[in-house]
């Protein structure tokens, strides 16, 4: 609370194992092991900076610890889900663009070779479990990551079910369309505006 560096190194010897403990088997799923290290050290700063506000009669030195790197964590899930979905929908615009390339520059075979690769990629977000297609399907519609608190909030769940959700959601639909011979990373935001 003084600012005092041994008051940090402290807090990190006392809390800080069983904090990465915490958070690795709350998001083990969706965060590997550098990226939850990652969200410790950056809830290290915070503290560091806001240890002034450290309320004693609130709760306890290791819980307050915990709350900010729990948020940093989130913070790292969410950056991520963005990466990611950016990646999902360059990766789908190469291939149908790939697609439509190997099709011999006959305007009929290209509009043909699109036509198969969407109904591909319809029939594959269609074999989603229900609530991965909804979160994919609204990404889609955002052109991007659809708010967090806005999906929870109309699938009746919690912002973490979202996460999972989404990323299980792109592993399955990129594990479904190589099973039918697309090798990509994603989707398209182009694609799904032509297939709606």
């Amino acid at each position: 609370m003084r600012g005092d560096h041994e008051g940090l190194r402290r807090l990190l010897v006392d809390h800080a194992g069983k904090v990465l403990a915490l958070l690795r088997k709350e998001f083990l799923r969706v965060l590997d092991f550098q990226e939850i290290e990652d969200a410790v050290a950056q809830a290290s700063t915070r503290a560091w900076r806001s240890g002034s506000r450290f309320d004693p009669s609130r709760g306890s030195l290791g819980g307050w610890f915990f709350a900010i790197a729990r948020n940093c964590a989130r913070r790292v899930l969410e950056t991520k889900g963005k990466h990611a979905t950016l990646s999902l929908v360059e990766d789908l615009d190469s291939t149908a663009n790939a697609v439509m390339a190997r099709s011999d520059d006959a305007a009929p075979d290209k509009a043909m070779a699109t036509d198969s690769f969407l109904a591909d990629v319809r029939r594959c977000i269609e074999a989603l479990a229900p609530q991965q297609r909804a979160v994919l399907m609204a990404d889609f519609a955002a052109g991007g990551m659809a708010p967090n608190d806005e999906l929870a909030k109309s699938l009746g769940t919690s912002k973490n079910s979202i996460y999972v959700s989404r990323n299980n959601g792109r592993r399955n639909l990129r594990a479904a369309m190589a099973k039918l011979g697309h090798t990509f990373d994603g989707t398209s935001a182009a694609a799904l505006r032509e297939w709606q």
